[in-house]
């Protein structure tokens, strides 16, 4: 399965759609969009995840590397993981560092 992935901006808030499978091929451009994000000083980051079908380990990571590069003050939200995912997420107990919610909040 292809893996895509978009930006957009609206005022202070970032939201990167994903969607396909986020593996190891791919998590680079994961990862450069959470940076071009980063760079235009946000507060908010919306992860919308309803049409990712996996996540693996490395997929994680770039997870991961979300709270690593945003400064402590950038809020993560997580918008509707399917059970999959959210499994995954909750795995590695990245779900206690950011929101998980249904709808991208307003």
């Amino acid at each position: 399965m292809s893996f895509n992935v978009s930006l957009s901006t609206k005022g202070k808030t970032a939201v990167v759609t994903l969607s396909g499978e986020l593996d190891e091929s791919n998590v680079e451009q994961f990862r450069q969009k959470v940076v071009d994000a980063a760079a235009g000083g946000i507060s908010r980051l919306v992860l919308e995840m309803s049409t990712l079908q996996r996540i693996s380990a490395a997929g994680l990571r770039g997870l991961a590397f979300c709270g690593s590069k945003l400064s402590g003050d950038v809020e993560i939200v997580i918008v509707s993981p399917n059970d999959a995912v959210r499994t995954a997420i909750e795995g590695v107990s990245f779900q206690q560092s950011v929101i998980i919610a249904d709808a991208v909040p307003q």
